[in-house]
């Protein structure tokens, strides 16, 4: 399925200087995924202590990454 990068990731990407690779990874192979509200999931991907959780929304022709920030654990 195709990627798309909202202008709000494209910004906190650069803010948080997150390659998009990495983005890329976690949202292609994540560690752990979990449902949100609005059809939305977080998927984190596991680099070095800390993960990276990248929101993502599934439209009909591809998966809209949204936000992306670092965490330092999973969600309980």
């Amino acid at each position: 399925m195709r990627i798309e990068f909202t202008s709000h990731i494209r910004i906190k990407m650069k803010e948080r200087r997150i390659a998009e690779s990495n983005v890329l990874v976690t949202i292609r192979h994540p560690n752990f995924t979990r449902p949100t509200y609005n059809g939305r999931q977080e998927r984190y991907k596991k680099f070095g202590r800390n993960y990276l959780m990248v929101v993502v929304r599934e439209e009909s022709e591809a998966l809209v990454a949204i936000t992306v920030h670092w965490v330092r654990q999973l969600p309980a």
